[in-house]
């Protein structure tokens, strides 16, 4: 479909809804879909596809939209009873032997926004091969088939079910703690609350109630605005740990007992060293290229490996399938494991860290500075430079061709392009820097081993021109 308004990104399609995310648009994307699985996956197509929504504007609609033309296509289509959370319908297409998930979601984009992501057979997000088949097929006529079954189906039982493989129930029902789960207005109400309180933890919920402008925030776990709530919740309930998910729960976001909010680059820490001094697991943490290098502390003195990948958890899911990583995550807030789904996982994540604290039941805070004085001391941080296109692209081409010999007085130890440019400094630190797609600014990520000496890298580089 020549100059076509729809483009796929790392995270399927996005746009802003009744712009160019419209009904005529979603049609054309489901039948483009159609068209890859009937030339991909034809072993699959009579198990069909699973189909799940969030909570934002017009999702149930978009989603029964994407199933009646799966179905004119011949392909059966699933579509489930209520919004729903995205690793639950990765796994009902892993599980279940299907030919794609497909979830109607934008994640934690501002409300304005909707979005179609789908899944590979085994859970994972769609590649850029799997993107790019669709993409060519856009716009061109589908064959006329026999049309399929349209039906309903709730993705929890399996899910669940398949979480009793890689979380430790027992532990959480004989060390029960109070718990402040917060859902951000999302799809995570009846999975994270529904299971602590079957292991007979107290459960408070917020911001359960369906709210598709998401209470006039952006609905990222990570945004200190968003956390403020769960900050709160927690401190009056006097709970031992709040956990929270993005609107389709793919991503989670953690606040300890005393309110403090815990980062990802921290609580993927947490978890590795969790599964290989608790659970006695052994393999490899992959991370990608913006993720702190303490992981990589941990795993060198276990003997272990640490997988540095592009921005993209399509390249952590491959990591944990084809390289035997045991855990994987990213900055952003997105983790999985070993014997999971290859895609992210918010609810996951927050079980893991219910479990990490009913073992030491101790604050998170407190457990990672612990942590800090076996394996070392990491901080880190972002900052954006707003450069003009011309600017950004200057910058970006400098630092590939004419990489500077030091930064902020430290020489350059090691330069890495898997993704951006990234600056591996002989002082342990480093930076990264990579230029948005859609908007006039450079993204850096900082890392450093002293809060004085993150100052300096960030006062750097906010001159890079």
């Amino acid at each position: 479909m020549k100059n076509s308004p729809i483009k796929f990104g790392t995270d399927g399609w996005r746009a802003t809804i009744a712009d160019e995310y419209t009904f005529e648009n979603l049609r054309i994307v489901a039948a483009g879909l159609a068209a890859h699985l009937q030339k991909t996956e034809k072993d699959k197509l009579q198990n069909g596809v699973a189909i799940g929504y969030d909570t934002r504007f017009l999702s149930a609609e978009f989603a029964q939209t994407a199933a009646e033309v799966l179905s004119a296509a011949g392909i059966p289509a699933k579509v489930s009873d209520r919004d729903a959370t995205t690793p639950a319908i990765a796994w009902a297409a892993r599980g279940g032997g299907l030919a794609a998930g497909i979830m109607i979601t934008a994640s934690h984009n501002p409300p304005k926004y909707n979005g179609f992501k789908f899944m590979a057979p085994d859970g994972s997000p769609a590649d850029k091969e799997a993107t790019g088949s669709v993409e060519s097929f856009l716009g061109k006529k589908l064959k006329a088939s026999t049309p399929a079954a349209v039906t309903t189906f709730d993705p929890r039982p399996e899910y669940f079910k398949q979480l009793q493989t890689v979380i430790d129930f027992d532990l959480l029902k004989k060390n029960k703690g109070k718990v402040v789960c917060d859902f951000v207005h999302g799809v995570g109400r009846g999975y994270l609350d529904h299971l602590l309180r079957e292991c007979g933890w107290k459960v408070q919920t917020i911001r359960e109630n369906p709210d598709p402008m998401f209470g006039g925030i952006l609905p990222d776990p990570a945004n200190p605005k968003c956390h403020i709530a769960l900050q709160e919740a927690v401190t009056k309930a006097k709970a031992d740990v709040g956990l929270a998910n993005d609107p389709d729960a793919d991503r989670f976001g953690v606040v300890d007992s005393a309110g403090q909010y815990i980062s990802a680059n921290q609580c993927l820490a947490l978890m590795y060293v969790h599964l290989l001094e608790h659970r006695g697991m052994r393999g490899p943490i992959a991370r990608t290229v913006a993720t702190t290098g303490l992981l990589d502390a941990i795993a060198k003195k276990h003997g272990q490996e640490a997988i540095e990948t592009p921005v993209g958890f399509k390249w952590i899911g491959a990591a944990i399938e084809e390289q035997g990583a045991i855990l994987g995550g990213e900055e952003s807030n997105g983790m999985s494991m070993r014997g999971h789904t290859p895609g992210k996982d918010g609810i996951l994540a927050d079980l893991l860290l219910a479990e990490i604290w009913a073992v030491n039941k101790q604050p998170l805070s407190v457990l990672y500075q612990k942590l800090m004085k076996k394996y070392g001391n990491f901080y880190s941080t972002r900052t954006d430079l707003h450069l003009t296109d011309d600017a950004k692209n200057a910058l970006m081409e400098s630092m590939q061709t004419k990489t500077p010999r030091e930064f902020a007085g430290s020489k350059v130890a090691s330069k890495v392009l898997l993704d951006g440019v990234k600056l591996n400094l002989e002082d342990g630190s480093w930076l990264l820097m990579r230029p948005s797609g859609t908007e006039p600014l450079v993204r850096v990520y900082l890392e450093a081993r002293t809060q004085k000496r993150l100052k300096e890298l960030q006062a750097a580089a906010q001159q890079l021109k």
